[in-house]
């Protein structure tokens, strides 16, 4: 780059020099060449390059006035506003400093022989079971083993017989409702049956534990910091500090490993295939809480560390890209993954591993840490509860972040979630301590996480899944999951309960939860292909629509403007049921191709002043070997696709693709795993899916598993851990009870008119069905149309798959 693209005159000598300090990443000593200038330039291209020089230094509130001054020249060039938007969204975040201080995985602490947890209580004494609990208890066994019988020969019989795929996509959403249940169960026994890898070498307990550690006290009643002792006879099952499995076999990842990860350019794919419209693609039936909420849960799940300080991705820019155009910027830097450091001191059986920093379990970590340090600098060591403000917010650190279990990535969605959670954590305390004065401190902190853990399993289980994919077989599956077909078919709407008065020990009839543990003969932990399907940035729109509820009075704020520190310093102007309020009635954006955040694309951490994620999403697949779109579908059992003509009717789409991956049978094999899964045009997905089936099966192993595995919501979901109370604190709560609850003021909205909080807080009389399609799914249907489906039912599949 040696000519200035920013006014089409030459100002001063001086621009070729800081000219060519930039192309060499040398921005100190541009800084001081420009710094030396007169400021009376009349083209504003010397303010506009000291800009750049200082956004590189990651001095953004020194750039911001840079770009301000360069636009009183040049009033309409476009180049420079975006760049004053990026920086002075960056000086409001404050991103240019660490969230945390770095910490590398070391292989002595991976490991040590599972901690022995020193502040655990004593668990709650009750009175014996009586003969009528016994008797419901092999009621309930007996039942389960009937049951496990039919339904085993059922889901195989329509699995196998009639086949699930059709020529190209499944085909179970075009059957009558209880069958196509029954399908779902078939698909999800496959994939456990043949896509559970363990990426510890057989005869290993996960983490190289040693055999027969002794049992801590406590720990068989009370879930751990860092997720140990979840399983007491494989201690660190599930714990922060171990690896990502695998949902493919070895040679899958070694194939990959093998390929070019610079193949196609990853930037390439972002800006043709990624980069949104100056209008995003929304979806009616969702809001943004939906999108804030699945971002609060893959913290709780999946995190793989810091990554490397001094070993990077380099992906050239072409000179057309508009990152070199407006930053100067030759190439990005992506960082590359921390690697596992126990790999290789055991015989290994696997081609590469990576370790997951926090607990693969569903236990809340996001909200509570990953590790005893930092659960106990969150407790307030009064009465179990969590520390908040006398203004009930988060605390902050002294970077101005608010203080809570994971504050990577953060933004003001997940703010709202982490705020309301701890609150609820809170409120679920003092119901305890009315109930058991006798708890002491650690004892309603050990029963509150528990409970607070399980209401929000329960609410991303039969809220959040129903919302996303608005299937009526989906609603019906994930209600299952939780309650069993039998609980939901004889009960309706409060009157269910997770743990019925028989509760038949059959996964299908009875629920995963409250039934015996099962991890399928594979250690529990959740893999890299899952981390991979989750990548769902598409979701999050460009600039928030925030609202007054008393008012009515709106204001457009970007949402990199509300990264880190910027989140807190929003609530001071907005309070959080004023932002829960705006997010109710602002739509995520579609998973779809060319839907991804613009301000992703240009995105700022700090160490790196400017890179693209939706590179960095389509390179972090391809690192950590993960297969590609038709290979990822041949190994979940799906088939492949033939041409790009299969998952789009588009022209323009199809051109995109070709353009990019090439065309043939190669093009199509090179499909990356993240595009190929947003290029699924909806015609292809079931009815009401917000995204397609080949992510989906990754979906319904693990919607499963993670509640089956867990010996908290199976063998140990009872009162003798949860307490009578928190069991019904349980069954009593849903997202819009517990926004209620808490922020009463949010009754005059439209929350008052939905049952579920995911949906668009309409308040007309009469809800659009296309905005609110749960409706179809009333639980208040009969019994003949909760088993066979209604008489004309909605949700049958398109003929064209």
């Amino acid at each position: 780059m040696t000519t200035p693209t920013d006014s089409t005159k030459r100002p001063l000598e001086p621009y070729d020099e800081a000219l060519g300090f930039l192309d060499h990443a040398n921005y100190q000593e541009a800084v001081r060449s420009l710094s030396d200038q007169p400021q009376d330039d009349p083209t504003g291209a010397l303010q506009a390059l000291l800009g750049t020089a200082y956004f590189h230094l990651e001095k953004y509130g020194d750039a911001a006035r840079s770009f301000e001054a360069a636009l009183q020249r040049d009033p309409d060039n476009v180049n420079w506003k975006s760049l004053l938007d990026i920086a002075s969204a960056n000086a409001v975040a404050a991103v240019n400093m660490r969230v945390l201080t770095p910490r590398y995985f070391n292989a002595n602490e991976l490991l040590a022989p599972a901690a022995v947890p020193a502040s655990l209580p004593a668990p709650t004494r009750h009175s014996p079971r009586t003969m009528l609990t016994h008797l419901r208890l092999i009621i309930g066994e007996s039942a389960g083993r009937v049951a496990s019988v039919a339904v085993d020969a059922s889901t195989w019989a329509l699995g196998k017989i009639p086949g699930y795929r059709g020529r190209l996509w499944t085909k179970w959403c075009r059957q009558p409702y209880l069958i196509g249940l029954l399908v779902l169960a078939h698909m999800r026994d496959q994939l456990n049956k043949h896509n559970l890898f363990n990426t510890y070498p057989e005869g290993s307990l996960t983490g190289f534990q040693p055999l027969r550690q002794s049992v801590p006290p406590g720990v068989e009643s009370y879930r751990t910091a860092d997720g140990t002792w979840n399983s007491l006879a494989n201690p660190k099952e599930g714990a922060a500090g171990t690896r990502f499995l695998r949902n493919v076999p070895n040679h899958v990842v070694l194939y990959e490993l093998e390929q070019d990860v610079m193949s196609p350019d990853p930037r390439v794919v972002s800006r043709v295939l990624l980069t949104r419209a100056e209008r995003m693609k929304e979806v009616p039936c969702l809001n943004l809480l939906a999108a804030a909420w699945i971002n609060f849960q893959n913290h709780d799940w999946i995190h793989h560390g810091e990554p490397l300080p001094d070993e990077f991705f380099e992906i050239p820019l072409a000179e057309d890209d508009p990152i070199r155009i407006k930053h100067h910027q030759l190439t990005i830097k992506i960082p590359k993954t921390q690697r596992d450091p126990t790999f290789g001191t055991h015989p290994e059986n696997m081609p590469i591993t990576f370790i997951n920093e926090v607990t693969h379990w569903w236990d809340g970590s996001q909200i509570y840490g990953s590790d005893q340090e930092t659960v106990d600098r969150l407790r307030s060591h009064i009465d179990g509860k969590l520390r908040i403000t006398d203004d009930r917010k988060l605390p902050l650190d002294t970077s101005g972040i608010e203080e809570t279990g994971f504050t990577r990535n953060w933004w003001v969605g997940l703010s709202i979630f982490h705020t309301l959670f701890v609150l609820e954590h809170n409120a679920i305390c003092e119901r305890l301590k009315e109930t058991h004065p006798d708890f002491s401190d650690e004892h309603l902190f050990n029963v509150a996480r528990l409970i607070n853990a399980a209401v929000m399993a329960k609410i991303h289980t039969i809220e959040w899944v129903p919302a996303i994919l608005a299937n009526r077989k989906v609603w019906g599956g994930a209600n299952a999951n939780w309650y069993g077909l039998l609980t939901n078919a004889f009960n309706r709407g409060k009157r269910r309960k997770t743990l019925a008065r028989i509760n038949v020990r059959n996964l299908e009839m009875g629920g995963a939860v409250g039934n015996p543990v099962n991890n399928h003969g594979s250690p529990y932990g959740l893999t890299e292909e899952f981390t991979e399907v989750y990548r769902l940035h598409s979701l999050l729109p460009d600039r928030l629509a925030l609202k007054r509820i008393d008012t009515g009075g709106a204001e457009d704020v970007p949402v990199a403007a509300t990264r880190q520190a910027g989140s807190a310093k929003l609530i001071e102007r907005y309070s959080v049921p004023e932002l829960i309020y705006s997010f109710g009635n602002q739509h995520p954006g579609e998973l779809a191709l060319n839907n991804f955040p613009r301000f992703m694309q240009e995105m700022s951490v700090a160490g790196n002043a400017m890179f693209d994620l939706g590179a960095l999403d389509i390179l972090r697949c391809r690192e950590r070997g993960v297969p590609r779109y038709n290979e990822f579908r041949r190994q979940l059992h799906l088939n492949p696709i033939n041409s790009f003509n299969d998952l789009t009717n588009d022209a323009a789409t199809i051109r995109d693709l070709e353009s990019v991956y090439g065309t043939g049978r190669r093009g199509v094999e090179q499909l990356d795993l993240t595009v190929g899964t947003l290029a699924e045009a909806q015609n292809c997905r079931p009815d009401g899916f917000g995204f397609g089936e080949t992510l989906f099966q990754i979906f319904i192993l693990n919607a499963t598993r993670r509640l089956q595995a867990d010996r908290f919501y199976t063998d140990s979901y009872n009162e003798e851990t949860y307490t009578q109370e928190g069991l019904d604190w349980i069954d009593n709560a849903d997202l819009k009870t517990i926004l209620l609850h808490h922020y009463p003021e949010l009754a005059q909205t439209g929350l008052s008119n939905i049952k579920n909080a995911f949906e668009p807080w309409d308040i007309s009389e009469e809800l659009d069905p296309d905005r609110h399609p749960l409706r179809a799914f009333d639980p208040e249907l009969s019994r003949r149309e909760y088993f066979l489906g209604p008489r004309r039912d909605p949700w049958r599949g398109d003929k064209a798959r």
